[in-house]
This record gives C-alpha cells, sequence and structure tokens, in this order.
C-alpha cells in the first residue's frame, strides 16, 4: 500500500517539526490512541501495546515505532513494526516541511505498508482503504493543537 498526501499548518517549521516528533502529540491524535499504551525504549524508539479493532472484533497487538531520518525542521521518518496474531504489519511514514510564511507550513506525507501472515488478505483491504484516512486525520489534530485559538480535537 502506498498513500500520501499534505496539508498547510499555521505554525512555523520548528513548531510544527516539534509536535510531529512529540510522541505524546502523536499518541493523543490516534484514532483509539487512548487504548494504546506507549513505552519509551530510547530517544527514537517507543513500544506500543494495546488492543485494535472494532466492536467485538479486538485483539491484542505490540509493536514499536523508530524515529529515523530526522532532518529537523525539514524532514522526519517513523517506522512502523506491529504484530497480531501472526500477521505482521510494516510501515513508514514520511513527512517533509516547507515554510511557506513564516507562520505557515506544508506537510506533505507519503507512507508505504505491508502485511504479512494469516490474517495479511483480510486485513490489507481495510489497511488500504483507511490509512490515509488515518494519517490525514492524525495530522488534522496536531495541525487543530498548533493553531491559535483552536481547541485541540479528541481522537
Amino acid at each position: 500500500m502506498r498513500a500520501e498526501g499534505s496539508l498547510e499548518i499555521s505554525a512555523s517549521t520548528e513548531e510544527a517539526w516539534d509536535a510531529l516528533t512529540d510522541p505524546g502529540v502523536i499518541v493523543g491524535c490516534v484514532p483509539g490512541g487512548s487504548g494504546v499504551t506507549v513505552e519509551p525504549v530510547g530517544p527514537t524508539e517507543l513500544r506500543l501495546r494495546g488492543k485494535i479493532g472494532q466492536g467485538f472484533l479486538r485483539m491484542s497487538a505490540e509493536g514499536r515505532v523508530e524515529l529515523t531520518d530526522l532532518d529537523r525542521p525539514a524532514s522526519a521518518e517513523a517506522r512502523l513494526h506491529a504484530s497480531l496474531a501472526g500477521t505482521s504489519l510494516e510501515a513508514t511514514v514520511a513527512l517533509a516541511l516547507t515554510s511557506l510564511e513564516p507562520r505557515l507550513t506544508r506537510i506533505a506525507w507519503t507512507a508505504d505498508a505491508t502485511i504479512a501472515g494469516p490474517l495479511a488478505g483480510m486485513a490489507t483491504p481495510y489497511v488500504e482503504r483507511d490509512a490515509p484516512g488515518v494519517i490525514a486525520r492524525v495530522l488534522e489534530c496536531v495541525k487543530s493543537r498548533l493553531e491559535p485559538g483552536s481547541e485541540p480535537e479528541a481522537a
């Protein structure tokens, strides 16, 4: 799966970069993030544990996120490695920040994901359909936290 998009935030590139590389901000913006526990493993790695799914189809999952290729304040990359019921998800989200004005930043993103294992056939269509929307909602939530006068959105 490959997806891409962009949005503009009324914030400097430094402010946007700080928010986008702050695990607390991101976890607070991930839909369903309140059911996920996050444990720092190092300065650029997090361990994730929680239940994912919808309705009665909820399963325990665990994984880790590594922040890589950090180039403050121009770009960052996050790599997700997760497993659920013998199925693995490997995903990379790359962010490129461009200053359009002193307090206006464009964030362009690309995402690549692969799923392997017993649930891959069932999970792949959902990931392909839902992942771009999840990434867009996370970025919109970060935007709402950075723009003056806006209320932070609950995920």
